[in-house]
């Protein structure tokens, strides 16, 4: 009897590995074993959501694939939808392999080329240019970026003032290629890191952020958010 096989591997430096209902979303760049990075992926189960789940990215040992680590991961096939292109369905019979990490150089040269994140002008939940209504997703501009930001500020405060929502979320302002950015924060560590401060503002340096334009939800749009956000220290721990 022949032993199962996936019907491809995928291995990517792990860019994003961010909040998700029923999961994660786990998002990344193609590593070849000689380092040359390439496009875009996005490893999804066969849950409707398409949420990794913690089983879906255990390594053998029984740990998890974890935020910037390269792994290979076994996929059944691509299942590209609207503006999310690099969606690959996983194959979850199988374990995924840790291969390493990359070093901080080698991250800041995976950035992709600048330009507006999508289409800009629309607004909504106290946030700034953080949606896309479903006519002008495209899927030619794909669904993930990795920019360079010299300042971002994280803000802690509550969810919904003006209706009495009082509980804290976290949200994230930058300016980039010449418009300015208040999205949602999904990186699960640094919102607990900043939840735990509690309420007020708090900036980063000279970082890495990976902004994800999310699937399209019920109201017609589909929401930026940062997915991610990389330092030299987290780099190197």
């Amino acid at each position: 009897m022949t032993e199962a096989q996936p019907n491809f591997i995928e291995r990517i430096v792990c860019l994003a590995n961010s909040r998700k209902p029923l999961g994660r979303c786990i998002a990344g760049k193609r590593i070849d074993s000689n380092s040359k990075v390439g496009a875009w992926i996005r490893p999804i189960s066969a849950q409707q959501s398409h949420a990794i789940s913690e089983d879906d990215r255990r390594y053998q040992d029984g740990h998890t694939a974890q935020f910037l680590d390269v792994i290979e991961i076994p996929c059944i096939e691509p299942r590209p939808t609207l503006h999310q292109t690099e969606n690959v369905l996983i194959d979850d019979r199988f374990y995924w392999e840790l291969k390493g990490r990359p070093t901080w150089k080698q991250l800041q040269a995976m950035v992709d080329a600048p330009g507006p994140l999508w289409a800009n002008g629309f607004s909504a939940y106290y946030n700034q240019n953080n949606r896309v209504p479903e006519g002008l997703l495209e899927p030619q501009g794909g669904s993930l970026k990795l920019i360079p930001l010299d300042r971002i500020v994280l803000h802690a405060g509550p969810k919904a003032p003006d209706f009495g929502n009082m509980k804290l979320i976290v949200r994230a302002s930058f300016d980039y290629a010449g418009q300015h950015y208040k999205l949602d924060l999904t990186d699960p560590e640094l919102e607990k890191e900043c939840l735990n401060k509690g309420n007020g503002d708090y900036e980063l340096k000279s970082v890495l952020a990976c902004i994800s334009l999310a699937e399209l939800h019920t109201d017609g749009y589909a929401y930026k958010v940062v997915a991610s956000i990389i330092t030299e220290q987290r780099a190197s721990s």
